[in-house]
Formats: C-alpha cells, sequence, structure tokens
C-alpha cells in the first residue's frame, strides 16, 4: 500500500497568481556555464529559424515564428517568473532542478503561473512580438542560476542537455517526472477500461508521463478517479490511482 495521503479531489489545482511589473535582465557579457554536469535531459523550447544567436551584446538566442507558436519548457522546474515586463512584454522564468534558470520572453499568451511545477516539454506559452520586439519570436535565455545577472549562450546549454538549435519538439529525452505504484498495472491504449492492454507493469516504474485527460472512472485500492496519465514510454494510459502522487490531477502536467 501506498504512504500518500492521496486526495480523492477531482478538480485541478488552484492557479497561483502571476507575478506583475517584473523587469528583464540586462544584456551583455556572458555569465560562466555551470561546472556541474548536465541535470536534466532536455526539450526543444520552440520550432523555427534562429534569426539571432548569442553574442556579447545579446544574452540568449531569439526564435522566430509565426504567431501563436507553442514554447516550452526545455526541463523540469518550478516556474519562478510568470507576468509582463518591460522590454519583453511578458515573460517567464523557470528553476530548474540542476539549479540553472531559463528564460523565455515576448510571448502573447502565457499558461503558466508562479511556483507551478512543469515538466520537460510541457507547454508554457505561445509566441508573439509582446515588448521590444520587430516581429514574432521566442527570445530564449539560459542562466547558471538565480543570482546571475548575464545570460550564458544557450547553444552549448541545450547540447549538454540533448537538444541542438535550432530544432523541432518533440526532440530530446524528456527525464522521469514520477513513478507508478502497485502490482498488475494495466497499460491501456486509451484513457477507457474496454481499451486494448498494451502493457502489463509488475511494480513500481519510473516514467514520465507527457499529459493527463479525463476517462472511465475507475475505483481501487479505496480511491475513485477518472484521471488518465499517457505515458509515451509506454505506449499508453495508465489511471492516476496508480501515479504516486497525492493529488488526483498531477500538478505541473498538461492536459492532453
Amino acid at each position: 500500500m501506498r504512504s500518500a495521503n492521496r486526495s480523492l479531489s477531482l478538480g485541478l489545482l488552484a492557479a497561483t497568481v502571476a507575478a506583475t511589473a517584473l523587469v528583464p535582465l540586462t544584456s551583455g557579457a556572458a555569465q560562466a556555464a555551470p561546472a556541474a554536469p548536465a541535470g536534466y535531459a532536455g526539450s526543444c523550447p520552440a520550432a523555427g529559424t534562429v534569426t539571432q544567436w548569442w553574442h556579447s551584446g545579446h544574452d540568449g538566442v531569439d526564435i522566430a515564428n509565426n504567431r501563436g507558436t507553442p514554447i516550452y519548457s526545455t526541463g523540469p522546474g518550478t516556474v519562478i517568473v510568470s507576468g509582463p515586463a518591460s522590454g519583453y512584454g511578458q515573460w517567464i522564468r523557470i528553476r530548474h532542478d540542476d539549479g540553472t534558470v531559463t528564460e523565455y520572453g515576448h510571448m502573447y499568451e502565457r499558461l503558466v503561473s508562479v511556483n507551478q511545477r512543469v515538466s520537460s516539454g510541457q507547454l508554457i506559452a505561445r509566441m508573439g512580438s509582446e515588448g521590444d520586439s520587430s516581429g514574432p519570436h521566442l527570445h530564449f535565455e539560459a542562466h547558471s542560476s538565480t543570482s546571475s545577472t548575464r545570460g550564458m549562450d544557450p547553444k552549448p546549454y541545450l547540447a549538454e542537455r540533448g537538444v541542438g538549435l535550432p530544432c523541432t519538439p518533440g526532440s530530446g529525452t524528456p527525464g522521469t517526472n514520477f513513478t507508478t505504484w502497485g502490482t498488475s498495472v494495466r497499460v491501456r491504449a486509451d484513457a477507457r477500461l474496454n481499451a486494448a492492454v498494451v502493457r502489463t507493469l509488475t511494480g513500481p516504474t519510473p516514467v514520465f508521463v507527457e499529459c493527463q485527460k479525463r476517462g472511465d472512472v475507475v475505483t481501487a485500492e479505496g480511491y475513485t478517479n477518472d484521471a488518465w496519465a499517457y505515458i509515451p514510454g509506454l505506449g499508453g494510459y495508465v489511471s492516476n490511482i496508480y501515479i504516486d502522487h497525492p493529488a488526483a490531477w498531477l500538478p505541473g502536467v498538461r492536459e492532453c
């Protein structure tokens, strides 16, 4: 039996309050990259054409594409900034589990809030041309820590994490973000109890949950839930009852 005191609520977690009136970091010489090895497997931040690379007067890279192009978190972490900002119009900063920070600017729509947990490759915003911008693009920066005032070159930062620029979303291999529990857990082709079983797990298994959706109601081990987690590495869905997390709807995981 699991030790977590799992909530039976089927609702989404309450959104946290977004940060406001924040000013983006000043451009300039790069902060030296941390000596520690890469702490996560990366994901492509956005599809598009690199119109400006990192240099001494430009702390990041600019990836241009159409307005509304999806922007993704390059790795698992916690949102520490999400709000309006002079110069950027709007921006997001994410502190990753290895202590580094990535920064995203000029989007027209933000989809995450401060203190929200995000996974590698999670949709966080949509590309725009807000602030000081001549056209729709993502300005992406990488910082060695939250105290860094200058961005390091994002190209080697991402390369160390398995992502080359320019890139295609879906490239890179996201790390595991949850663990299943129990034995004889069935992975199904869809979030339905009559869907084909594509695999059966014999015990606790580290997994990457890409997204989650509502499906058939499942009652097991004293819990009832209609949320299902999609696990691309297993090729199917598992009831969230068998994901080892106290919340019925997994935080930081987008809806399928």
